[in-house]
């Protein structure tokens, strides 16, 4: 399930991202600003923490500069070489650019556990650059992905000289990393295996075929989960602890700042995401908590960016994503917006000209391929569309596909088995998509469309389900197939059964029972539908090497082995009183278009 694994704190995306920076500075818009000053460089700058403990930093100045500067820093635990190409950027610009090695990693003292001592050790190492001769008292901070969830954290401490934060593809632990809709991913011990220590082990890391091994051989010898640490070489006690708390509990809300603790961060705030960042969840839950304690409306100081990128083209934007091509106006000079929102509201200086409204985002597809502008993410979404799910024709294939029809008259519910013991996708053949069932799931298309149609925002799925077992895993994946009858990804994800009720308390099925299923934190996209177009959905149980495997089993899902298999059938409920739907967000197709990347 791609939503379980995109999600989450993708190194080598921020690595491979963070080091492409330097292919901006090569690309730039011919109306990007030349840089304004040589560098100056300082290492192994020791910055104390209140317990004792010191924090490495690395700084970057322009050169030969006396006056105090405003300050930009990224709190982070990858390598400072990967930021040099960001650093230098700032820095040749008249900023003081500092990347500073979160507790335990680096060259920094202690031992790293994720996110646990980041707002304290944040606040401390902002208000020491505060202090510093060459800063003039405005810290602002930078990053994404780890370093975009921990300003979060950062700013949820009031440090008195933050200013401004500009959190990218932020994660949020227990929301998108290290599990997602309930589910736990197999990426998790790998990225606990790049952060192991002191040292960068990026190599490992980035052995695609070790961790593909270790993965497939965990899923078909059907050992538990809870022992992917001890399988993958690398007993972990972060692991250990993650796996223990499978709830949406004390222990994740302690990670991150609260609600009311995020409302009450009345500072800028440059936020950027993309439809197919992994990312994506946690960024736009910390959206949601600001506009929901705000009445609903979006803060005129919060701007909001989503483009068609995955994790890494956040920070690096390519026009070529996971086999879509992008148009030219996707390549968004990312550091040339940052330099100038920075300016703003660090420094009085203007408003970007990118920011025609405080939501910004890029549409896909022919006709489109261009930037749209709203007042609020809400705002792109202009009306809805309910379809109901018609299983009537059996809906088992590809070729033999249900109907997401505009009522319901005559529509039926369908079924599949899941039966975990089915271990096929260990050894995945190449099938169009939605024709690699093994009679695990359901298939479903809408009419064609009539005329071309934009969907922009979140689907919500309403899934009312019979499953004759005590849990299950539920995915969906949705394409739009295109007349040359290519589908295009456009969402997935999932949840599961136990936590269909709340992520925060576990409740085990009865059997048989009807209950309803509320999905509607997927991915947000824009995206034009040429006329004659269709929507594909396809409904299946989650079972994948590179998904926390359930065995449907009532135990702990971590701790269950093939020894704890349970086949079951699950019934798509389609009635008046039970009503399975799909709600299409669409969007304004004539609404203005900006076509360049350039402003």
């Amino acid at each position: 399930m791609k939503s379980v694994l995109r999600s989450g704190l993708c190194a080598a995306a921020v690595l491979s991202a963070t080091l492409g920076l330097g292919s901006i500075l090569a690309t730039s818009p011919a109306n990007a600003e030349p840089a304004l000053s040589e560098l100056s460089l300082q290492m192994n700058v020791k910055i104390p923490m209140r317990d004792g403990a010191h924090l490495n930093a690395t700084i970057f100045r322009p050169y030969g500069e006396t006056k105090p500067l405003p300050v930009i820093f990224m709190f982070t635990p990858y390598p400072d070489d990967t930021s040099h190409p960001s650093a230098s950027y700032f820095a040749r610009r008249g900023f003081v650019y500092a990347y500073v090695d979160v507790r335990g990693r680096g060259d920094s003292d202690g031992e790293f556990v994720p996110f646990e001592r980041d707002a304290q050790d944040g606040y401390d190492v902002t208000e020491w650059l505060a202090k510093q001769p060459w800063s003039n008292g405005k810290v602002a901070m930078f990053g994404g992905s780890y370093a975009g969830g921990d300003q979060w954290q950062v700013a949820g401490m009031h440090p008195p000289h933050l200013v401004a934060i500009a959190p990218v593809a932020s994660v949020r632990l227990g929301v998108d990393f290290p599990m997602a809709h309930g589910m736990m991913g197999s990426y998790d011990e790998q990225w606990l295996t790049l952060t192991t220590g002191h040292p960068f082990h990026g190599s490992t890391f980035t052995n695609g075929g070790l961790w593909r091994d270790i993965y497939t051989r965990m899923y078909k010898q059907g050992k538990a989960f809870s022992t992917l640490d001890v399988e993958a070489g690398n007993p972990n006690p972060t692991f250990h602890t993650w796996v223990s708390h499978p709830d949406f509990d004390a222990y994740w809300r302690g990670l991150s700042p609260t609600r009311e603790e995020i409302a009450k961060i009345d500072m800028p705030k440059l936020v950027i995401t993309g439809a197919r960042d992994g990312d994506q969840g946690g960024t736009l839950s910390f959206y949601k908590d600001v506009v929901a304690d705000n009445g609903g409306q979006q803060p005129s100081n919060y701007f909001l960016v989503v483009g068609p990128w995955d994790h890494s083209g956040t920070r690096d934007p390519k026009p070529d994503v996971d086999g879509e091509h992008f148009g030219p106006a996707s390549v968004l000079d990312v550091l040339r917006l940052h330099t100038e929102w920075y300016r703003w509201a660090m420094s009085g200086g203007p408003k970007p000209a990118f920011f025609e409204k405080n939501v910004t985002y890029y549409v896909t597809g022919p006709g489109a391929e261009c930037w749209k502008f709203a007042d609020s993410l809400a705002g792109a979404t202009t009306h809805t569309q309910r379809l109901y799910f018609n299983a009537a024709g059996g809906a088992d294939g590809l070729y033999r596909s249900g109907v997401l029809q505009a009522d319901a008259k005559g529509a039926m519910g369908g079924a599949w088995i899941s039966d975990p013991s089915d271990l096929s996708n260990a050894d995945p053949k190449p099938a169009p998509a939605g024709d690699d069932l093994h009679g695990d799931g359901l298939v479903f298309h809408t009419a064609a469309f009539d005329t071309d149609t934009e969907i922009d925002g979140r689907i919500a799925l309403d899934l009312a389900l019979a499953i004759d077992g005590p849990d299950a895993d539920i995915g969906y994946s949705l394409y739009l197939v295109t007349p040359d009858g290519k589908a295009h990804s456009l969402d997935d994800g999932g949840i599961r059964a136990r936590y269909r009720k709340s992520f925060e308390h576990a409740e085990l099925l009865k059997p048989g029972e009807v209950n309803q299923y509320r999905i509607d934190d997927g991915q947000w996209f824009a995206t034009r539908a040429p006329k004659g177009s269709r929507l594909r959905l396809v409904l299946r149980s989650i079972n994948d090497p590179g998904v926390e495997k359930n065995w449907n089993s009532p135990k702990l899902v971590a701790d269950q082995t093939s020894a704890d298999a349970h086949r079951e059938q699950i019934r798509l409920i389609q009635t008046a009183d039970h009503p399975s739907t799909l709600t299409i967000p669409l969007g304004d197709a004539g609404a203005a278009c900006k076509v360049t990347a350039s402003w």
